[in-house]
């Protein structure tokens, strides 16, 4: 018989065979006869090669390894795909993204992405994926198994990939780069939003007091600053911060440590948020401004301390002689005051003052400034509250009485 050949037909489905004891086979599999059964649990084949290939995968048989890297297979068909992964051959297209893979169920799996089939969902809190292998790792999650771990510093990841990102922070790698203002990034994905940042995209947005938010995590942390929800707390003064990194910053200010450098005076600070203001200060950019005075400030918080003294709040109150104070920061030179803490002290003659203004009004003293004068015959003052005293005189004001009758 010729080669090619095919000359025995098949009546149901047309196909043909070029012998007839294949098309015997074949009918069978129209009967639905299966006479070769799995001896392990009771699976049959129609033909002996299928039940040989069965009987390979439950018993762990790997006959089929791979030249290039050892890895053996049960079925040639496993090997055949891995070969084209090292061959770096992706015969199978997506017609919407024109991404390539090596396998056809990779394939499907990822236009199910595309129509956002997602038919393996977790038991436990019902969270649906595309891939079976994802749910896997997910319930990882929940079950707390952590297999991948960090060699460097010992942290241990469920998933692969996410200790290779892990990876990348110790190393210092950075490959993805921003194109309008260089920034760089260890991930793809965190290049994608600092891209939304540039192009003003806040698609999180808060339904309590409508910020919007360029991801959805940071949307998150700021509803639990709603709900008054701080589960970062420090060990050494009991300070609860509703982020980690808050918490991390705050534990640097206990360890002293200033990374963040002024290239003009050379103060530090422990947050890269404060240098700025501080840059700002340098730069005599002051964005706040007093609606009443119109005295503008370099931070926010700064204006909200100066609205204080229009209102008259008043709600630091010294505990010792029940004085209040507008600001925290007068409250404590006040409580160092009935400390007898003098920390600011005169190079000339050694009297130390609890404020630096006053060590400063002291030194014009030493050098004969006066920048305090008298209105009606000019005679000047280094001190306001001496010009006041003065003026007083003036005034036939008598602030100064007897107590005894």
């Amino acid at each position: 018989m010729n080669a090619g050949i095919k000359n025995v037909e098949s009546d149901i489905c047309g196909k043909s065979f070029t012998q007839k004891g294949t098309l015997e086979r074949h009918m069978d599999v129209h009967a639905g006869i299966n006479n070769r059964e799995c001896d392990l649990h009771g699976e049959a084949f129609t033909r002996k090669g299928h039940l040989k290939r069965h009987m390979d995968t439950d018993t762990g048989i790997n006959n089929h390894e791979c030249d290039v890297c050892g890895k053996s297979f049960t079925k040639k068909p496993y090997l055949k795909s891995h070969m084209d992964m090292h061959a770096g051959i992706k015969n199978h297209t997506c017609a919407i993204c024109g991404k390539a893979f090596i396998r056809k169920n990779h394939l499907k799996s990822h236009m199910d992405m595309h129509a956002g089939i997602k038919n393996h969902t977790c038991a436990i809190c019902g969270k649906a994926f595309i891939r079976k292998n994802h749910l896997k790792l997910h319930m990882d999650m929940h079950a707390g198994i952590k297999n991948h771990k960090c060699a460097i510093c010992g942290k241990a990841f469920t998933e692969k990939g996410t200790l290779k990102r892990h990876i990348h922070m110790h190393t210092g790698t950075k490959n993805h780069e921003c194109d309008v203002c260089g920034k760089a990034f260890t991930q793809k994905g965190t290049l994608k939003l600092h891209m939304d940042v540039h192009a003003g995209i806040h698609n999180s947005e808060c339904e309590v007091c409508g910020k919007a938010f360029t991801r959805k995590s940071h949307l998150k942390l700021h509803m639990e600053m709603h709900a008054g929800i701080r589960n970062h707390v420090c060990d050494i003064c009991g300070k609860a911060f509703t982020r980690r990194g808050t918490l991390n910053l705050h534990m640097d200010k206990h360890a002293g440590i200033k990374n963040h450098k002024c290239a003009i005076c050379g103060k530090a600070f422990t947050e890269k948020g404060f240098l700025k203001l501080h840059m700002d200060k340098h730069a005599g950019i002051k964005n706040h401004v007093c609606d009443i005075c119109g005295k503008a400030f370099t931070r926010k918080s700064c204006l909200n301390r100066h609205m204080n003294i229009h209102t008259g709040i008043k709600n630091h109150i010294c505990d010792i002689c029940g004085k209040a104070f507008t600001e925290k920061g007068t409250l404590k030179l006040h409580m160092d005051m009935h400390a007898g803490i003098r920390n600011h002290v005169c190079d000339i003659c050694g009297k130390a003052f609890t404020r630096k203004r006053h060590l400063k009004q002291h030194m014009d003293m030493h050098v004969c400034i006066k920048n305090h004068g008298c209105d009606i015959f000019g005679k000047a003052f280094t001190l306001k509250g001496n010009l006041n005293h003065h003026m007083a005189v003036h005034a036939g004001t008598k602030i100064h009485y007897c107590d005894v009758p």
